[in-house]
């Protein structure tokens, strides 16, 4: 598995340029006081559609209406706006941002593709573009390591000019999810819109969605214990397949693997304690039954409407992030 799906934002913008697709690249480069996102965030436009935001409101509203000024006029020049978020845009937040409008023609797929690959193999990329510069003029770098702060970007000024620059995001954790039933559906709905690796598996015929988001990838089941034991360190597992029996020996392999961020299975307090007297009498040790945990979810969340199940553990997640992994703003 890769360490990380492509951003859905670069992602999209890549496939513009490569149909030939005329867009702008927005990015917040800079911003003071208190704004709806931070530095580093993407939003792409074209003249019919937006993919991800920059904050929502009258800002992105404005935004918007810019940067399809500039694909009707057909600029090819890189630019800067800046934006107070006081009463003439209707927004109290009280801070102020800057923007990098970058217009996005059919020479940008090279730089988008590479970026994407790097992200996708699980490494970390630094980039800069001299603003007034085309989108074709900027110049990447393979990272040897993870930058001390990733996905962000900074305006800097030199001689010549202001020069944008960015770092790739933080590396997405991985999800093992086991089971597609109607929590599991309903979490996929959740987790495709967060900053989360899903890979999802259940070796029942015909049970997955026709589509899924572009953060999941589906596995059939038949090669769970490989899929285990090549997880990385920093997995997320959730196990709620149909079965439980299968949910016994998936969990039985987890633990005994050792190294994870979390085991959540769902179920009730007797199931938990069903599992752990078993998994106790065959030799797994104190030290690691006590890392499973059922019920999964946030405690005060007692409705057991798989959505709500699945808000629950979600928002837990989103409390528990893996050790040493920045979650994206």
């Amino acid at each position: 598995m890769t360490g990380r799906p492509a951003d859905p934002v670069l992602a999209a913008a890549h496939t513009r340029a490569v149909d030939g697709v005329p867009a702008i690249l927005v990015t917040i480069a800079a911003a003071r006081g208190s704004t709806p996102r931070v530095p580093g965030t993407r939003m792409l436009v074209d003249a019919d559609s937006i993919v991800g935001s920059v904050g929502g409101g009258q800002l992105e509203f404005e935004i918007i209406a810019s940067a399809r000024t500039l694909i009707a006029q057909r600029v090819s020049a890189s630019s800067r706006q800046h934006f107070i978020l006081g009463p003439d845009l209707r927004q109290c937040c009280g801070g102020a941002l800057d923007v990098v409008l970058e217009p996005l023609l059919s020479d940008a797929a090279g730089w988008l593709g590479q970026a994407i690959a790097w992200e996708q193999d699980g490494q970390f990329w630094s980039g800069s573009l001299a603003l007034g510069e085309p989108s074709v003029m900027r110049e990447l770098r393979l990272l040897d390591e993870a930058p001390s702060e990733p996905g962000t970007a900074k305006l800097r000024k030199t001689e010549t000019g202001t020069i944008l620059t960015e770092t790739s995001g933080a590396h997405w954790p991985q999800i093992f999810l086991f089971g597609a039933g109607h929590v599991g559906r309903a979490l996929v709905n959740l987790l495709g819109d967060l900053p989360f690796h899903v890979i999802w598996s259940d070796g029942r015929d015909n049970i997955f969605p026709d589509k899924v988001p572009g953060n999941v990838v589906t596995d059939a089941g038949a090669m769970n214990a490989e899929m285990i034991k090549a997880a990385p360190a920093d997995a997320h597992f959730l196990v709620m397949t149909h079965s439980h029996a299968l949910d016994y020996e998936i969990v039985e392999a987890i633990l005994r693997r050792g190294s994870f961020a979390s085991l959540g299975l769902i179920g009730s307090d007797t199931k938990r304690a069903r599992f752990l007297q078993r998994l106790a009498e065959m030799g797994v040790a104190p030290d690691d039954l006590v890392r499973l945990q059922c019920p999964i979810g946030l405690a005060g969340i007692r409705s057991k409407i798989p959505a709500a199940i699945a808000i629950a553990v979600v928002a837990e997640l989103l409390l528990r992030p893996v050790p040493g992994v920045q979650l994206p703003a």
